[in-house]
């Protein structure tokens, strides 16, 4: 799956498959512009007139990084935008991320000395972030106890399970309610566990013969956005959408 398809058409929302390398936002009305959004509207023009959260974002709820794959959620009407939003202050929209990482005991410049992660299957990492490196590329995990803007900034990466294959890989189930640029890629790699083909985080490049089909004619980063849960602002109901997790190959 690397085009872009619409998995779920609903009265107040919009689920859309980002492919890896592909911006989700800004609206700008052309198809020159290789964003979701852009690619949405010409379906859906209605995207179009939503305020947004921020200026150009329409009806997008959140974004994926440019390398990053998998679900987004797209509001259409005023109605749809306005619930998903309180959703996601209160803390009732989720989304759920499948990982494949190598183990590096290199810590990259600028980043905090931390545990290393030693194989449990759940925890928690949560930080501030600041931008890092030529041309504030990155970003770089600040501490709680290190954050002069307190806990009001703090990001939560939420480790639900985490699988070792022989191979030397583990492949991480992750959620978040509330995302910053970068965040998994980052609090992976500050775990010592940075994910598979991230240049930018110090992850180690594998063939695609170890990796997902869908990776078999070109290399991409290791991170699928694969489940989104929220309520429904049509029926008041629990929704729960997903696609396959990334795998091993043989």
């Amino acid at each position: 799956m690397l085009d872009v398809q619409v998995l779920v058409e609903e009265e107040h929302f919009l689920i859309v498959y980002k492919p890896p390398r592909m911006h989700s936002a800004p609206l700008t009305g052309s198809i020159e512009k290789n964003t979701i959004l852009n690619w949405s509207i010409l379906k859906f023009p209605e995207i179009a007139a939503l305020p947004g959260r921020k200026a150009g974002e329409g009806g997008l709820l959140h974004r994926l990084d440019y390398e990053t794959h998998g679900l987004i959620l797209i509001a259409r009407t005023p109605a749809g935008l306005e619930a998903l939003l309180e959703q996601q202050k209160k803390g009732s929209f989720f989304k759920e991320y499948s990982a494949l990482t190598k183990a590096s005991e290199k810590l990259l410049p600028g980043f905090p000395e931390r545990e290393k992660f030693k194989s449990r299957e759940s925890m928690k990492i949560q930080s501030a972030f600041r931008a890092y490196g030529p041309g504030r590329k990155a970003v770089r995990p600040v501490p709680a106890d290190l954050s002069a803007a307190g806990l009001a900034d703090q990001y939560l990466t939420e480790i639900l399970e985490a699988r070792n294959f022989e191979t030397g890989l583990t492949n991480f189930r992750i959620r978040l309610f509330r995302g910053f640029r970068h965040q998994i890629r980052c609090h992976l790699a500050w775990l010592g566990m940075p994910i598979i083909n991230d240049k930018l985080y110090g992850g180690e490049f594998f063939g695609s013969a170890y990796l997902d089909a869908a990776f078999s004619s070109e290399t991409f980063l290791c991170l699928r956005a694969c489940s989104l849960s929220f309520i429904d602002p049509a029926s008041a109901k629990d929704r729960f959408f997903s696609i396959p997790p990334l795998s091993i190959g043989s």
